[in-house]
C-alpha cells in the first residue's frame, strides 16, 4: 500500500478521501455496513440498528476502544452512509458513498465540519483505515497496514497545511 497522501479539501470544506475497487457497490457496501466485513479493516457493531444508533468496537486501535455510533443515514440503495459518533466538541461525522466505476465502485469518504488543529492526525488515520479497508477487500491482510510511522507522522505535514486556516 502507498502511503502518499491522497485526501483533499471538499469544497464544503470538508475532508475527502477516494478509493477505487474491483467490486460492485453491492459488494463494497458490505464492509461498510454487516459488522463481520466491517470487524476485518476497522471494527465490529452491536446492537439494532434500526434504532439509529449501534454500539462500535474500534479492533484496530490499541486497547480496542468502544463508541456509540448513531445513524444519520443508511441507504442502500444509494449506497450512502452517514453517521456521527463522539460528544460535544469532539463529535465527528462521517459521510461514505459510493458509486459506479468503470473497473468496480469508487467509494467516496467525507468528513465535514474537521477541526483544522486536529487534522494532522485525523488524515493520516483516514488514509489508514482507508488502506485496510482495500486490502481487506483486495483479500489480503490488513494488519500489514501499519499506523506509524507509515501514515503517521508521515502524512501530517500535508494535513496540516491542507486545513491550515
Amino acid at each position: 500500500m502507498s502511503t502518499r497522501a491522497t485526501g483533499t479539501r471538499a469544497a464544503n470544506g470538508a475532508l475527502e478521501l477516494r478509493r477505487n475497487f474491483s467490486q460492485a457497490p453491492g459488494e463494497l457496501w458490505k464492509y461498510l455496513v454487516d459488522s463481520e466485513c466491517l470487524a476485518l479493516w476497522f471494527g465490529s457493531w452491536s446492537g439494532n440498528p434500526y434504532t439509529g444508533a449501534v454500539d462500535m468496537v474500534l479492533l484496530a486501535e490499541e486497547g480496542r476502544p468502544s463508541a456509540r455510533v448513531e445513524i444519520l443515514e443508511c441507504d442502500r440503495t444509494g449506497f450512502v452512509l452517514k453517521v456521527r459518533t463522539g460528544e460535544g466538541s469532539q463529535t465527528w461525522q462521517l459521510e461514505l458513498f459510493i458509486e459506479t466505476s468503470v473497473d468496480g465502485s469508487e467509494l467516496i469518504f467525507q468528513m465535514p465540519g474537521i477541526d483544522p488543529a486536529m487534522a494532522g492526525s485525523v488524515g493520516p488515520g483516514w488514509e489508514f483505515y482507508l488502506d485496510r479497508l482495500a486490502m481487506a477487500a483486495a483479500g489480503g491482510d490488513p494488519a500489514g497496514v501499519v499506523f506509524e510511522p507509515d501514515y503517521y507522522p508521515a502524512l501530517s505535514g500535508y494535513y496540516d497545511q491542507l486545513f491550515r486556516p
